[in-house]
């Protein structure tokens, strides 16, 4: 998940302009978008995941994104966290009536990257226009670019991903080690009682290992990451002001995503993933998450340690985020960071927060 409205609305305005993506401060609805012809379609029960079509672009829907989190750790002890992300605009819906490479503005592409140390964050981002080449999305074999960073597999052989940020870089192979787990109602996952969603699945567990480079020095690196997939047409309602996400490893071999919109009615939802990768969907009734703590940061004061209850799972944890200011910055900035876990079991993960600061 992420700020996904302002970045919508970035992708209107290059609509109407010659220059490669910037920066905005705006907001838009999505409104109800439908499926009647010339309009994005939208996610809806009923709909089901295709692999590995889904991997690739839906061009019918205006909002998706290819998202990875990863903590990993040197040999040293150091302590990594590596995110990147690569999204799709769609400013009208497709297939398109010219599909041949050019200056098309029939949808803009944009990525994040990440590396997050202890009172450490280090963030890049790159953009571009549909069409040209410059970014995009291939099944067979898989292969998700924009310029130089690439993240890509081949049948039956580890993914790998390449960044260079200037600042940092990572070059990591990607094993899955879990099936991927389809959210919600066999994928669609819903975001409010009143309707509204999105299609999502995810890679629970990958085996990560590699090189991250920071400061001059290589740092080799293992640990696990987690993948999403999502994408929709409609995402936040008029009231809902953001959302709270958690990508939880524990070291008893499972696997935990839950989220929270909050607004005037917040909706809460999640998955919990067993260690043989059975699945168990979470609903407002199964599970609390409470914030905890708060940390004055450079945008605002956030909540940093959370409590989460899933009781069924005789899980009672603290979620803690690591020291440090973890946003990423700029107009589109939200919080991306590591968190440890404690309390009735020990791991790993990663917290996501948007609609916070000033």
């Amino acid at each position: 998940m992420n700020s996904l409205l302002r970045l919508a609305l970035l992708a209107l305005i290059l609509a109407g302009c010659g220059e490669r993506a910037g920066n905005s401060e705006g907001g838009e609805s999505l409104g109800a978008l439908s499926d009647a012809p010339g309009q994005f379609r939208q996610a809806l029960p009923g709909m089901t995941v295709r692999l590995p079509e889904d991997m690739g672009a839906h061009r019918q829907y205006r909002l998706e994104w290819w998202y990875l989190t990863a903590n990993l750790q040197g040999a040293g002890d150091e302590r990594f966290g590596v995110q990147w992300t690569l999204f799709r605009f769609g400013l009208k819906p497709g297939p398109f009536e010219n599909p041949e490479p050019g200056w098309h503005r029939n949808e803009v592409w944009l990525a994040h990257a990440a590396l997050s140390r202890p009172g450490d964050h280090r963030f890049a981002a790159r953009s571009a226009r549909g069409g040209t080449g410059q970014a995009g999305i291939t099944v067979r074999p898989f292969r998700a670019w924009i310029d130089h960073w690439q993240l890509e597999s081949d049948e039956g052989k580890p993914w790998s991903l390449a960044v260079d940020g200037g600042e940092f870089a990572y070059r990591l192979q990607l094993q899955p080690r879990l099936p991927p787990v389809f959210h919600g109602e066999r994928g669609f996952s819903a975001k409010s009682a009143g309707g509204g969603g999105s299609m999502y699945f995810s890679y629970p567990m990958l085996a990560i290992d590699g090189t991250v480079q920071v400061d001059g020095q290589d740092f080799p690196v293992s640990g696990r990451g987690w993948f999403d997939r999502e994408w929709s047409s409609q995402y936040l309602k008029p009231d809902q002001q953001g959302w709270d996400w958690l990508a939880l490893h524990l070291e008893d071999g499972r696997h935990l995503m839950v989220f929270r919109l909050r607004g005037a009615d917040p909706y809460f939802s999640g998955t919990l993933v067993e260690a043989d990768g059975t699945t168990r969907n979470l609903s407002a009734g199964d599970f609390s998450l409470q914030p905890r703590e708060y940390r004055d940061s450079r945008f605002g004061r956030v909540p940093v340690a959370w409590q989460l209850r899933v009781p069924a799972a005789n899980l009672d944890l603290v979620v803690r985020s690591w020291p440090g200011d973890y946003w990423n910055p700029g107009s589109l900035r939200y919080w991306e960071g590591p968190v440890s876990v404690s309390g009735s079991h020990a791991g790993e993960g990663y917290l996501e927060m948007t609609g916070y600061g000033n």
